[in-house]
């Protein structure tokens, strides 16, 4: 193995970086088309979700729904410059919100869930700051009782905020509500080889020959993922769409996202693994 050859940079707010967007939509023609179908269909799904008045189920799933559309145009911005590894993580993100969207569709204690969480992630923080030695020695004394009155405050609404973990698991939503595969195909692969510094992610830097030589460092463009990165946005905003079109009761949106989703498996991604 050598590594005696010069990184390959790339300026990706450079004029390259546009031209590479017209390249890959012309590569990959199939995959974008539709992409921006779903994205145009879910828009359309949510200028109708409009929550019923004083309805927090219905306003907390619109606000889910919404927050899912976004990283998938997100996804899609990035795919299509050749930020693969960073666009991955954010389908990530996105096949995370799908599963609480759905687990809180189906289940009116999710949102009680969600509140817990936040008091739990709250308290963690403050908590995190006051035993930082470096964090405290530069903390004013007002912003330290600021903080402790936050944690005593937290502690008297949420007493359970103080013992244990994470009181939202994505795991044990997807493997509840039916969404595992979601889980394992999206949440976990992208997580092993996109969202964090893995070995599988660090690879997307490197290329070699077939005897494990490294021939260049490449931090430019990638295309070798871009129909499986495509395909699994789409894979985990579908049961985002399938949340909303029910709990919304949109009927006459049932029949064309089937359309849709019948023009994904067709592309035969990722039928045969997403890597």
């Amino acid at each position: 193995m050598t590594t005696d050859t010069e990184p390959r940079g790339w300026d990706f707010l450079s004029e390259d970086a546009t031209n590479f967007a017209t390249r890959a939509h012309e590569h990959f023609p199939d995959s974008f088309s539709l992409a921006k179908k779903f994205s145009d269909f879910a828009m359309g799904a949510l200028r109708r979700a409009e929550p019923k008045k004083d309805d927090n189920h219905q306003f907390i799933a619109a606000v889910l729904f919404g927050r899912a559309i976004t990283s998938f145009q997100a996804a899609y911005i990035l795919t299509e410059r050749g930020l693969l590894a960073d666009a991955r993580t954010i389908v990530r993100g996105l096949a995370e919100t799908s599963i609480v969207l759905n687990a809180h569709v189906l289940d009116r204690e999710i949102a009680d869930i969600l509140t817990a969480r936040h008091h739990w992630h709250s308290r963690k923080l403050l908590s995190s700051w006051l035993r930082d030695p470096q964090a405290v020695a530069n903390m004013t004394s007002e912003r330290k009782t600021a903080f402790e009155t936050q944690i005593a405050n937290i502690d008297s609404i949420a007493p359970g905020a103080k013992a244990g973990g994470d009181p939202l698991k994505v795991a044990t939503l997807a493997e509840k509500y039916g969404l595992l595969w979601l889980y394992n195909t999206v949440y976990r692969m992208h997580s092993g080889d996109a969202a964090h510094a893995s070995l599988n992610a660090l690879e997307r830097h490197v290329n070699a020959n077939s005897e494990s030589e490294i021939l260049t460092l490449n931090f430019g463009p990638e295309t070798r993922d871009i129909r499986d990165t495509v395909s699994a946005a789409i894979a985990a905003l579908i049961p985002a769409l399938n949340a909303v079109v029910e709990l919304f009761e949109m009927d006459d949106l049932e029949a064309p996202l089937a359309e849709n989703i019948a023009s994904w498996q067709a592309l035969g991604v990722p039928a045969n693994g997403y890597r």
